[in-house]
């Protein structure tokens, strides 16, 4: 316990007085916002739809669920019966989804040859953990941009070679760009993993923007996975299915703000949303069953919304100073200098910019513009926090 205690003492310390900066110069290299675009055609079965981005990157995703599998095996022995379960319990949740994500995982399934019960415990993975920061602001001209961070795989391995968390090193290959067409009609875009069929980071051209943050709670994603495993609740939706349920279906950004303030959920979250008017943002707190807060964006004469992992009305975790540090850097920028550079200059400022990071999105949504960079925090630029 004391070798902990120390431990996290001196990364306070770190963090304290290493990690905090604010760029005003920087952008992705050519081959960091080389994510490649791929086509999911509504139209076309279910089954069928994910069959070329399956096939293409089976060899990826085997490499990812493999190494977490021994992980578990060599690091915590103790839960290798999830990986039973794995194998035994979760093929029966692609058979209880509601249409079409059930037939999608199925397919996905055959066509890169990887266990049903894999793909699903692939796709449900975010339910019970991920940190991010999404950014939410509006400038003097009332034009919405809408910029999000995704970082994961905090405790799952490190890398001692490579000096960081070993997944996220594992999911940058499997970063890709898709559209959602019908009637070869392009529907929404999203940013995702190869083989996910939810929503972390998505568009409605238009409409709205929306990206997750994970919210953490005593009654957390793996009661409602349980519950939804043994049949206990399935009136309740997963996360990223609810996102995805709203950019095929939502008409307008009031439909959205609606449905996923109310909607019963797998896991506690965040939902941040941006629309195409003024004031068109928010940011919806969510407990498995309700909206605890809306945030929305003008409030106080608030130009901008941040979110983290933490409760907007809690004090941030000392361990955590993403939030105090994104609201510096956009102070110092200013409302009259809201554009994709500026954000990605805030996301890409320590500590918004961390050793989880894996990639940063920027989404306008009046115009449907989108733009997505690799993203990896290195030490011999400045010191890099944990997350």
């Amino acid at each position: 316990m004391n070798t902990i205690c120390i431990a996290f003492g001196i990364f306070l310390i770190i963090k304290l007085n290493f990690a905090q900066q604010c760029l005003t110069n920087t952008w992705p290299t050519k081959s960091d916002l080389d994510i490649p675009t791929y086509i999911v055609n509504l139209d076309t079965p279910p089954f069928l739809r994910w069959k070329q981005i399956a096939t293409k990157y089976k060899s990826e995703i085997k490499e990812l669920l493999n190494y977490t599998k021994t992980y578990i095996i060599n690091v915590w022995p103790i839960f290798t019966f999830l990986l039973d379960i794995m194998h035994t319990q979760l093929p029966l949740v692609a058979n209880t989804l509601p249409e079409p994500y059930g037939d999608e995982l199925k397919g996905i399934s055959e066509a890169s040859g990887i266990s049903l019960g894999e793909i699903v415990f692939y796709n449900i993975f975010y339910e019970i953990s991920s940190l991010c920061t999404s950014i939410v602001a509006q400038d003097q001209n009332r034009n919405i941009i809408h910029g999000r961070n995704l970082d994961f795989g905090y405790l799952l391995g490190w890398d001692k070679t490579k000096n960081t968390w070993a997944l996220p090193f594992k999911l940058r290959p499997l970063i890709i760009s898709i559209n959602f067409t019908r009637h070869n009609q392009l529907c929404f875009r999203t940013v995702s993993f190869a083989g996910f069929i939810g929503t972390l980071t998505g568009i409605k051209p238009g409409i709205f923007s929306a990206s997750l943050n994970a919210r953490f709670d005593l009654n957390g994603g793996y009661i409602g996975v349980i519950e939804w495993l043994y049949n206990f609740d399935r009136q309740q939706s997963f996360v990223t299915l609810a996102i995805r349920d709203m950019l095929t279906n939502a008409k307008n950004y009031s439909e959205v703000i609606d449905y996923l303030s109310n909607v019963s959920l797998v896991a506690p979250c965040y939902y941040i949303l941006a629309g195409t008017k003024s004031g068109e943002g928010a940011i919806i707190s969510r407990s498995r069953r309700t909206s605890l807060h809306i945030k929305r964006l003008g409030e106080d004469n608030q130009w901008f919304l941040i979110q983290t992992n933490s409760d907007h009305w809690r004090q941030p975790l000392l361990s955590d100073d993403r939030f105090s540090s994104a609201n510096k850097c956009m102070q110092i920028q200013g409302k009259t200098d809201v554009t994709f550079k500026s954000l990605f200059n805030v996301l890409s400022s320590r500590p918004m910019l961390n050793k989880l990071t894996i990639y940063t999105t920027l989404m306008k949504p009046i115009t449907g513009e989108v733009g997505s960079s690799k993203q990896s925090c290195r030490d011999e630029d400045t010191p890099c926090t944990l997350w």
